[in-house]
């Protein structure tokens, strides 16, 4: 009996090295000079964004043949082994049908796709009414106990040509009383420059994400939290701005950065080194001062010996940032005054710097995500009024474990811990942010395309809103949301 299961492994190992070994001649000719197609490194859709995927938010569901069946059940090879083939069966054939529609469809408008993503909320109502969230879900506080969009967002993205790549993200949510007020805010707007063919050098123009955490390039199809940390978010509010990258991915981190996104929700690949030079102000916000913010980030995804996925990097910046609402130092009636002579543009100007280090390993299928910040920017001053440059610190660790009780079907528990002690730069007159939150949540993935939350905050902190001469007033509340969210592709 051993001796035959042994010839039966020994049998279904040789015909998966055979077909392994026919693969890789049949991309060899195809790859010879003279062949029709194009060159190898064309794909479809920009590596360097987590949209890229085919289930925009959502794993890759791939049809399993019966030799990678056969193989699973005979013990040969593992779970993660099986994951690994078909990551990258899916990649060669994405990254093929990609090929072939460029040659037969020329046409730059048949190599754009469009897809997009709505999310659905309904906010149970806070304890304490001067709870708020005001980096994210600030409708939840705002606007308790009703129904509203949080996101509605459709994205036109391609591959026009070999160096060529763009993005474009729109906006469509607004007020929920009034939902003919959509903002038609424009959320990305870049176009990647491939320098070379293997896509290891490009360079990115543009509207796009800027270089402050980790979190900051999870789009919502990837995070399945229902806000960022604000410890994180007050870094770079709105996660974009204007501004000129540089990214460098070698071929092995493209693959794993792939892998990542395509099976367990990352951001996609932003490059191992990257350097990003922007306005500073936020997105969809004009330039007050003409100092630019300098971003750098250095990351790495590392596959450990037991198949474990793990990426690790840290990002600083630097720059000088104009706080909006604030008075002249002489004021009297200002709640908020700067320190110094606001500029030509009425704004005040601050030194803003942060480093932030994370680490991330995904649900395999326990996971854990935690990011640590600190730096100086500025933040009001209760005693006296003054926005000051102040130290700042904060940072969250999050737990969560994957159940997939099906094919498509997966339940996601987390549980996330975070504190902050600094000012909320984005907001009018830079008020405190100190706060301790907590979030536990459930996450349920019935197939590819829909995505429920149940999610329940506990936070005690600060309110924005200032009154002259007045310290913020503080709040110890909880919150329960709902949320739908579905994925068009």
């Amino acid at each position: 009996m051993c001796f035959r299961r042994n010839v039966e492994r020994v049998c279904v190992s040789v015909a998966l090295l055979l077909l392994i070994a026919f693969g890789g001649i049949l991309e060899a000719v195809a790859a010879e000079p003279g062949v029709i197609g194009p060159p190898s490194g064309a794909v479809a859709t920009p590596v360097a964004d987590a949209k890229e995927r085919s289930m925009s938010g959502q794993r890759l569901v791939v049809e399993s043949t019966n030799l990678e069946n056969l193989l699973l059940e005979k013990g040969v090879i593992t779970q993660d082994d099986w994951i690994r083939l078909k990551a990258e069966e899916e990649r060669r054939n994405f990254e093929q049908t990609a090929e072939m529609g460029m040659v037969g469809n020329p046409r730059w408008y048949e190599r754009i796709r469009i897809n997009g993503y709505t999310q659905f909320r309904y906010a149970a109502g806070a304890t304490d009414g001067k709870m708020s969230i005001p980096l994210g879900d600030s409708a939840a506080t705002q606007s308790p106990r009703e129904f509203y969009f949080r996101r509605i967002r459709l994205v036109f993205q391609g591959q026009i040509s070999e160096r060529l790549a763009f993005f474009l993200q729109g906006a469509f949510e607004g007020d929920q009383a009034t939902q003919n007020m959509f903002n038609k805010e424009i959320i990305d707007a870049y176009g990647d420059y491939y320098l070379t063919k293997d896509k290891m050098h490009r360079i990115r123009f543009g509207q796009h994400r800027a270089p402050n955490s980790f979190d900051t390039y999870r789009s919502s199809t990837n995070r399945q939290e229902l806000d960022r940390h604000e410890s994180i978010q007050s870094g770079a509010p709105g996660e974009r701005d204007l501004g000129i990258a540089y990214y460098w991915s070698p071929k092995i981190a493209q693959e794993r950065y792939n892998q990542l996104a395509a099976y367990h929700n990352g951001p996609g690949d932003y490059g191992v080194f990257g350097v990003m030079v922007y306005n500073g102000q936020g997105r969809n916000k004009a330039e007050l001062n003409g100092n630019k913010h300098v971003g750098v980030r250095l990351a790495y995804p590392f596959e450990l010996p037991n198949g474990r996925l793990l990426e690790t990097g840290v990002m600083a910046y630097r720059g000088m940032f104009s706080v909006t609402g604030a008075g002249s130092p002489t004021s009297t009636s200002s709640a908020a005054k700067c320190y110094d002579a606001l500029n030509k543009e009425n704004g005040c100007d601050v030194n803003d710097e942060r480093v932030t280090a994370y680490l991330w390993t995904p649900p395999q299928p326990w996971g854990i995500l935690a990011e640590g910040t600190i730096g100086r920017g500025p933040k009001r001053n209760p005693l006296n009024n003054t926005i000051e440059e102040s130290s700042l610190r904060g940072g969250y660790i999050q737990g969560y474990y994957t159940w997939q009780y099906s094919d498509v079907g997966m339940l996601t528990p987390y549980v996330r811990f975070g504190e902050y002690y600094g000012g909320f730069k984005s907001l009018s007159g830079a008020p405190d942010g100190q706060s301790r939150t907590w979030n536990f949540g459930l996450v349920w993935e019935p197939d590819t395309h829909w995505r429920f939350v149940t999610e329940l905050m506990l936070k005690d902190g600060l309110n924005e809103h200032l009154v002259r001469n007045q310290a913020q007033d503080q709040f110890d509340a909880s919150l329960l949301r709902f949320q739908a969210q579905w994925f068009f592709n």
